[in-house]
């Protein structure tokens, strides 16, 4: 499968341009709501008064009141990344889950996947790896994809060419494991010592990291990344769900239970 037509990198925003633009926009509509509200709850009270007059008084009570802006705004643009983020997996569904490039693990035709964008230095990322192995073990229908995302440093990105490189030699997941596992500095000496004992040649492997099948698999996951609109590691999609930064395999199993209710109403609808 070749990369044509694959989406474009998107800008990174400019966090004060999006805020301004988001109260620019937003504020009118929470003066409104502000004003209908008062005329509502206070009929009597809001006869005869100028427009003007409403407009102070929503005014004054957004200024002693800031935080009912800030919440209106917070609300908004989750939202609107929820909205953005559902629009991203529809948009990329085979790319997310039926890439053939992409690691997988469990049941390769499970009816539920897991996809996990990761960094090797994310501490975090090493700590949600013994619930995923644990729900790997406990439900035979579950597969998850793997996404290499290396985002903090230089380590982060040789780590990643390596274990990539060792799906070549089918060694991927143990790699992955012994990367994950790692405490301290990823050197290369740890890179060689992790290709040896796993019967590798560290020097074929460090070749292979370079190829451009490799360098392609990370940028590609890094344009998904972007598009899915996460800021960080680890960041999973679980059925249908987004669910940015780490999370308990009880929530996990939760969402899984969920995918799989939709699916068996949805095909049930069909039936009828």
């Amino acid at each position: 499968m070749g990369y044509r037509g694959f989406i474009q990198p998107v800008r990174p925003l400019n966090r004060e341009n999006t805020m301004f633009q988001t109260l620019k926009t937003f504020l009118p509509a929470v003066m409104l709501t502000a004003a209908l509200t008062f005329a509502g709850a206070a009929p009597s009270a809001a006869e005869g008064l100028t427009k003007e007059a409403v407009q102070k008084i929503v005014h004054d009570y957004i200024m002693e009141h800031p935080d009912v802006i800030l919440d209106a705004v917070n609300q908004y643009q989750q939202r609107t990344m929820e909205e953005k983020q559902k629009a991203a997996v529809e948009t990329n569904r085979e790319f997310l889950f039926r890439d053939e490039r992409s690691p997988v693990i469990g049941n390769p035709e499970g009816d539920v996947t897991i996809v996990e964008f990761f960094d090797y230095n994310c501490g975090y990322c090493k700590r949600v790896l013994p619930a995923v192995l644990d729900l790997i073990k406990e439900d035979k229908n579950l597969r998850v994809v793997f996404k290499d995302i290396p985002i903090l440093g230089p380590t982060s990105e040789t780590a990643a060419k390596w274990a990539l490189a060792a799906q070549r030699h089918n060694k991927y997941f143990e790699f992955h494991q012994a990367l994950m596992n790692h405490k301290g500095p990823l050197t290369d000496e740890t890179l060689n010592k992790f290709a040896t004992d796993l019967g590798l040649d560290p020097a074929r492997l460090k070749k292979d990291a370079e190829t451009t099948d490799v360098l392609l698999q990370i940028e590609r996951n890094r344009s998904l990344f972007t598009q899915m609109g996460f800021g960080g590691t680890p960041a999973f999609i679980i059925g249908e769900e987004v669910v940015p930064g780490a999370v308990s395999k009880e929530e996990m199993k939760k969402l899984i239970d969920k995918t799989r209710a939709a699916k068996a109403a949805k095909k049930d609808k069909k039936d009828k």
